[in-house]
């Protein structure tokens, strides 16, 4: 009897921090629900633009010196999105990638946001589906996530902003790219990226999602030199998804399952050395680095209704009306922005319905504009400050 005492006590104290997480996340389906959320915003102003030209945009990224973002948006990921298991048989649309230019707020709609052609691409622009894009400003090279129907890869553009062009360069294809979600470049050849699972859900999507609800360190980051085509595994957690670069020797990742920020450090072998784990009261997705070295974490307050929106997104944007009054389709799911710095710690700067499915944000400091980026809305929202 004691000797089974102590077997259970020693179990249960080694399950403690797994059930603690699995606690605190649960906690936020019901503290989060649409109807109890706690709304608030830091923001001086904001406002959702470009409704009428944008739908889906995942990530986003600054070229401050320029006042230009780079979006990626994908209004096909309503039938297709490989990290949630969402597939429809019919034709699915390509996404694409976006400049908007916000250093003059004078202009139009139609002349702030335009979209870069994609030029010397394999398939054209018939299956691109964008999801984590990254920029190496010195080199003016784009990377870009593609989830595309004949396998996720990514791909290596060089940006031109003068004539709207990504040329593509290459294609990076590797046993160890199998569920690419997010890229940081440390050089033009160099790169780290994060696999959001171990099992794809386009292969098996109930293995899938038992990894992401049970919290399965399955995910990955990989290192990968483009020159010697090596790439390696340096760090496993549960769901990795955005990935940044801190500052020069620190390299931080989101596990949207666990939820929290992954502070490592990088080693000059290219290996990661974990430094602390930062808890955040929201499902994390992407993470940004602004020029004064806070750390914005965008994310998902609320999953159960991330899940309902991300399911019937097909539905709600069809051509019958029925379909789209249904009630599944006024379900809204709530947005959360926060930043942090080792100083003053986690700053929470949003969280509310005016605009939805947040994933990532980004700001100029300069400007004191920012913006939010919604992986299931029309538009993305601009903050000023």
């Amino acid at each position: 009897m004691y000797l089974k005492t102590t077997i259970g006590l020693i179990l249960l104290s080694l399950a403690s921090p797994y059930l603690y997480d699995r606690e605190q996340v649960l906690e936020t389906f019901f503290r989060n629900a649409p109807g109890k959320l706690n709304k608030f915003s830091t923001f001086k102003e904001y406002e959702v633009k470009f409704a009428n030209k944008l739908r889906n945009c995942e990530d986003a990224l600054l070229d401050e010196a320029m006042g230009l973002a780079i979006l990626s948006c994908d209004v096909g990921r309503d039938k297709w999105n490989t990290v949630m298991g969402n597939f429809h048989n019919e034709r699915v649309p390509s996404g694409a990638l976006y400049i908007y230019d916000y250093s003059n707020f004078d202009l139009s709609d139609e002349a702030a946001v335009k979209r870069l052609t994609l030029t010397d691409f394999p398939s054209g622009d018939t299956d691109f589906h964008p999801l984590g894009i990254e920029y190496y400003v010195p080199t003016s090279t784009l990377y870009v996530v593609n989830h595309a129907s004949t396998g996720s890869t990514i791909e290596i553009f060089h940006l031109s902003v003068s004539s709207l062009t990504a040329t593509h360069i290459r294609t990076l294809k590797h046993p160890l790219v199998h569920t690419p979600n997010s890229i940081a470049a440390i050089t033009d050849t160099e790169i780290y990226f994060t696999n959001d699972h171990y099992f794809p859900a386009r292969e098996n999507t109930l293995l899938a999602k038992a990894e992401t609800y049970l919290a399965v360190p399955g995910g990955s980051v990989v290192h990968v030199n483009l020159i010697t085509d090596s790439a390696k595994i340096v760090a496993h957690i549960p769901f990795p998804n955005g990935i940044a670069v801190l500052n020069e020797t620190t390299l931080a990742v989101s596990s949207t399952s666990k939820p929290g920020v992954y502070l490592y450090t990088m080693t000059k072998q290219s290996d990661l050395v974990l430094q602390k784990v930062i808890r955040v009261p929201s499902l994390i997705d992407n993470l940004s680095v602004d020029a004064n070295g806070k750390l914005l974490i965008a994310g998902h307050p609320h999953a159960p209704s991330l899940v309902t929106v991300s399911g019937a997104r097909a539905l709600c944007n069809s051509d019958k009306p029925e379909e789209r009054e249904s009630e599944v389709c006024k379900v809204r799911a709530p947005s959360w922005v926060g930043e942090w710095t080792e100083e003053a710690g986690l700053r929470e700067l949003y969280q509310g319905l005016d605009f939805q499915t947040s994933c990532t944000a980004i700001r100029d400091t300069k400007k004191g504009l920012g913006i939010v980026t919604g992986l299931y809305e029309r538009g993305i929202m601009v903050w000023k400050e």
